[in-house]
């Protein structure tokens, strides 16, 4: 039978990719537009999320060292499992097949920005929930962080949504 739970260097896994897909969304839709500031707050985004992606493997390369502390008995309970297993299929950012798609479909520098503000929502949901549930000390700190620098972004870019608007 699959595993259907998370562990602690699981949802670090799945937390890099996140910020991954993360760069790569801030990064394409930069070249969406012409305004030179909404660019470069892009582009800090980018920067941000690939710096993000780069806290977690560094955590994971150093919690993997000590993966034979791991109790593989050690489950998140069914209800948390089964929400990391939506937020992970929805994906938080779009993938890379996905994201040629919604930019074809992109109207304007509106969208880029609504579609930015529930990826970073979708984000803070997934890490305070794996606040909560990490087992490691490490995995909380850094899952700590995070979420206050995506709800740091959150507000950079509804800020910058309804100055539009």
């Amino acid at each position: 039978m699959a595993q259907t739970n998370y562990n602690d260097l699981e949802a670090l896994e799945i937390a890099i990719q996140i910020e991954k897909r993360g760069e790569n969304f801030y990064k394409q839709a930069g070249s969406l537009t012409e305004d030179q500031s909404i660019k470069a707050m892009l582009q800090e985004l980018a920067d941000q999320e690939r710096d993000h992606a780069a806290t977690f493997q560094g955590i994971y390369n150093e919690l993997s060292q000590k993966k034979q502390d791991f109790d593989d008995a050690y489950l998140y309970e069914p209800e948390v499992t089964a929400y990391l297993r939506a937020m992970t299929e929805s994906s938080v950012f779009p993938t890379d097949e996905r994201l040629k798609e919604i930019a074809d479909g992109l109207e304007d520098i509106k969208d880029v920005l609504a579609i930015g503000i529930q990826a970073e929502k979708d984000s803070i949901l997934f890490y305070a929930e794996m606040t909560i549930n990490a087992r490691y000390v490490e995995a909380k700190d850094a899952f700590r962080r995070l979420l206050k620098e995506e709800k740091k972004h959150l507000v950079d870019l509804q800020t910058r949504l309804n100055s539009l608007q």
